[in-house]
Formats: C-alpha cells, sequence, structure tokens
C-alpha cells in the first residue's frame, strides 16, 4: 500500500517563542520498518547531533537596580544635612557621598559597614567602645563598692542607735550618756525627797521644794530628749540601710548588664575584618606606610580631623561605587533618628545596569543563579546575561529575578527600558535531532520518519525526546547522524 502524506494543522506552540510546527500522519498501520519505497519525499534534511534548547521569554525591566537609603550615624541624634552629592551622579571610593554637621562620610568599599569606632596609633589599634566599656565596668564595680561601704556604715549606725535607744531604758544604763542622766534623775529624785520631808518639819523654804521639783522636771525632760534622739537615730539609720540596700542591688544589676555587653564586644574584639577593609581602601587610594600615618594623612586630605580616629559616621561602605538617585533630604534641614522617615538624606543604586524579571512561582525553576540568558532590547538587539540573584519572597504570586549584564557598552545610552529576557526552560545536549516536519504520526500513536537510503526509502519508528526551536529529538534503529530523512517539500 502506498503511504500518503496528509496535512492536519498546526500544532499547539510548545512554549513561548517556540515555532509553530506542521504535523504530517502516515496511514500505516505497521510499527515496524518497512520495505524499500521507490518513491522519494520531495525534499530531505539531515539527522544532526548536537544540543536542542527550549526557551521561555519574559517581559523585565532594565534599570540600575532597587534603591538604596543612606541613613547616617548620628552621635547626638540629630545632625544638619550640611552637604550632598548631586542627583545622577557616580560616587566612587575616596568620595563623599554627604556630610552630617559639616562632616563628610567618604565612600569605601567592602562587605560590611563600619561598626565600632577604632582609633590608631604608631604602637596598637585600640577599639574605642570596647575601652570605654572597660572603664565603665570599672566605674560600675568603684560604684558598687562605694554602696557596700555606704550599706556597712548604715549598718553599724543602726546598730549602735539600736544600742543607745536599749540603754536608754534600763535600770542600770551602760553607757555614759544615759548613766549619767540616770543618775541626775535619781538625785533630783532623792533630793526633792529630802526637801519635801524638810519643808514638811518646817525646817525648809517652800522654794526649795519648787527649785527641786524644777531640777527633776528639768532632768527627766533630759533622759526622754535623749532617748528621742536615739529612736530618731535608728529610724534614720534604718532609712539610710534600706536606701543603701537598693543602691547596691541597683549598682548589681547594672554591673551585671555592664560586664555582658563588656563580655560580647570582647568575643568580637578579635575580629579584624573591618580594619583589613579600611587598610585595603586607603591602599587603594594610594596612601601607603604604617596604617596609623596612612589614617591621619587620608583624614586630613579627606577633610576629617586628623586624629587617628575613625568613626562609623566618618565612612559609607559599599560594595562598589554607587549612583545617586535622589535626595530624600535638603541641604540645611535637620534629621533625627527618632524618626526613620527624617532619617534618611538620599536613596541610591548601582553604577551597572541590570533587569528585573517577574516571574511567577511555577516559573520559577527557569532562573538558577549564574543560568545564562539573552536580553532582548528594544531595538531587536541581543546580549547576553546571567541570573544574578532569585528573590526568595512571593508578591502577588511572583518572584523578582535580577539579571546582570556584563557587557555594560551593549546596553548603549538606555538607562531605563522594557526588555525581553529570554530563558532556557529545558535543553538536552549531545542528542540526534531532525526538523519537526520530518515526523509522521502512525494511526496507532507514535512517529515514524522516512529514512532515504540512496534512490530508496523506508518508514522507521523513532522515540522522540525534547521539541525546541522546529526541532525534535530522536532515536531509533537506523537513526545516525548524517542520515536522511523525508521532509515536506
Amino acid at each position: 500500500m502506498r503511504s500518503r502524506f496528509i496535512a492536519i494543522g498546526a500544532a499547539a506552540v510548545l512554549a513561548s517563542g517556540a515555532v509553530a510546527v506542521v504535523v504530517f500522519t502516515w496511514n500505516g498501520t505497521n510499527a515496524e520498518p518497512s520495505p524499500g519505497r521507490s518513491r522519494l519525499p520531495p525534499a530531505t534534511a539531515e539527522v544532526r547531533r548536537g544540543p536542542i534548547v527550549e526557551t521561555r521569554t519574559v517581559t523585565g525591566t532594565l534599570g540600575f537596580g532597587d534603591l538604596s537609603s543612606v541613613r547616617p550615624r548620628l552621635k547626638s541624634g540629630t545632625g544638619m544635612v550640611t552637604w550632598l552629592a548631586s542627583e545622577d551622579t557616580t560616587v566612587a571610593r575616596g568620595e563623599p557621598l554627604f556630610a552630617i554637621d559639616g562632616q563628610p562620610a567618604i565612600v569605601f568599599y567592602g562587605d560590611f559597614p563600619q561598626y565600632r569606632t577604632l582609633r590608631f596609633t604608631a604602637e596598637s589599634i585600640e577599639w574605642v567602645e570596647l575601652e570605654t566599656a572597660r572603664d565603665t565596668v570599672r566605674a560600675g564595680t568603684l560604684k558598687l563598692a562605694a554602696e557596700k561601704a555606704r550599706c556597712a556604715d548604715a549598718e553599724a549606725r543602726l546598730a549602735t542607735a539600736r544600742a543607745r535607744l536599749t540603754d536608754s531604758h534600763a535600770d542600770e544604763p551602760a553607757t555614759p550618756e544615759f548613766a549619767d542622766l540616770a543618775g541626775a534623775v535619781r538625785s533630783a529624785e532623792e533630793r526633792l525627797e529630802r526637801v519635801q520631808r524638810l519643808a514638811a518639819a518646817n525646817v525648809a523654804p517652800s522654794t526649795e521644794v519648787t527649785a527641786a521639783e524644777r531640777e527633776l522636771t528639768a532632768a527627766r525632760a533630759a533622759i526622754e530628749a535623749a532617748t528621742r534622739n536615739a529612736r530618731e537615730q535608728v529610724s534614720a539609720a534604718k532609712i539610710d540601710l534600706a536606701a543603701a540596700e537598693e543602691a547596691i542591688a541597683a549598682a548589681e544589676r547594672a554591673l551585671v548588664d555592664l560586664d555582658d555587653r563588656l563580655a560580647t564586644l570582647e568575643a568580637q574584639a578579635s575580629g579584624a575584618s573591618d580594619v583589613e577593609q579600611i587598610q585595603a581602601n586607603l591602599a587603594a587610594l594610594g596612601y601607603a606606610g604604617t596604617l596609623a600615618s596612612m589614617v591621619r594623612t587620608w583624614q586630613a586630605d579627606a577633610g576629617l580631623p586628623a586624629t587617628g580616629i575613625i568613626e562609623p559616621a566618618h565612612i559609607f561602605v559599599v560594595p562598589e561605587a554607587v549612583k545617586v538617585a535622589e535626595h530624600v533630604a535638603s541641604v540645611g534641614e535637620t534629621v533625627s533618628d527618632t524618626s526613620s522617615e527624617r532619617l534618611t538624606v538620599l536613596d541610591y543604586t548601582g553604577t551597572q545596569r541590570s533587569v528585573t524579571v517577574p516571574l511567577t512561582v511555577a516559573d520559577r525553576p527557569l532562573a538558577t543563579e549564574g543560568g545564562a540568558v539573552v536580553v532582548t532590547l528594544p531595538d531587536g538587539t541581543e546580549v547576553d546575561g546571567a541570573v544574578a540573584t532569585v528573590g526568595s519572597v512571593v508578591t502577588d504570586g511572583e518572584i523578582e529575578v535580577t539579571i546582570d549584564i556584563p557587557d555594560q557598552q551593549a546596553l548603549g545610552t538606555l538607562d531605563i527600558a522594557a526588555v525581553d529576557v529570554e530563558f532556557v526552560s529545558d535543553r538536552r545536549d549531545d542528542v540526534l535531532f531532525v526538523p519537526v516536519t520530518a515526523l509522521l504520526a502512525q494511526s496507532g500513536g507514535g512517529f515514524v520518519v522516512e529514512l532515504i537510503e540512496g534512490q530508496t526509502s523506508r518508514l522507521v519508528p523513532v522515540e522522540t525526546g525534547l521539541f525546541a526551536e522546529g526541532r525534535v529529538e530522536v532515536s531509533g534503529q537506523g537513526i545516525a547522524e548524517g542520515t536522511l530523512v523525508g521532509v515536506p517539500g
């Protein structure tokens, strides 16, 4: 039976950007290779070996990347903006980005911000916050010792006051004070008793009785006053003791916090990455000599006090040069770290243009960090790119993928534009493939190709693999690189 080619229409698009193909059917029923046929197809194509790549094209945006905000370090909590780098300018290593209260913040390159104050001397490099923490702990220790001494003094005074109060009520006081006062009362009582007897016998005048009564009253008043004084001393000592005990507790709590802070800083003291970062930047700027001399010379050149002390506010660390995108604050405006909205002084981006692409969660497998992509510019120019980052946050069902463009010159003068990004969705390397139009669909399922052998041909069943770019991966008996298969004319 003669086989016939019957066009049945265009197949569905295999993937975004793939070409539509026409599939033909063969009405033969055998799955085995057919015997030789004398009638040849109108055209032929070679079985080739190589890669087959399936792609998916997604629209993205060319630009300078995400905005980053500059929030200066403010020692006093507030500061006035005195200078800002102009918008759309590039600020590189060693150049000022902004200034607060007349103090410029110089751009250094690195991986992490300057988090501590360093003092560079000929002999050593000191961490100022660590030294301050040690001084604070020593001061806290002294304060605790002083409060304990105050407490001990209050305890001693309380003990003395209590003993004095107890002695004031004793029949035979032990302290000279109350012994004398008690003796004065007894003497006054005895004198009054004697004078009263004499007065009763008309031997002593009544004025002496009155005088004796006054003497007794004064003696008793004196001992009562001394007793009240003893009570007051006890009360005052109790108050002082309670205050001293509370002060000790507060000093102990504060010292625990200070010790914890010091321990935290000391655990970080062994790291020298920030010192190495400073040294690398100064060397890149052309400074030489000891690190202390490099720092002082750089400070003088940068308009900073040449003290050898670098504070976090003195430098602004970024991975590379930045492009000033927008001023958030104005020169002369006061910013404060009590309000995050008022603290930002400017926004910046990187200087390298990149492409951001929103991918649906389902398309997430298309993007792998380091994976190659092709970016098509609005004028049709194709530029190579590589996946830099793949977002992990899903917003409205999409994640953001960033594409780096190594050849920035290929982008021309474009700053912001809509572009097409072609991702590889599937790939087969070193496989045999033929044009999709070489496939003949069998009525019972599967495909065959018409294998050309000289002036004859035969139908050979094939297994298909990846379909992409109008080609299809095939394998089967007699299918080899360089052999010819039939295709429509």
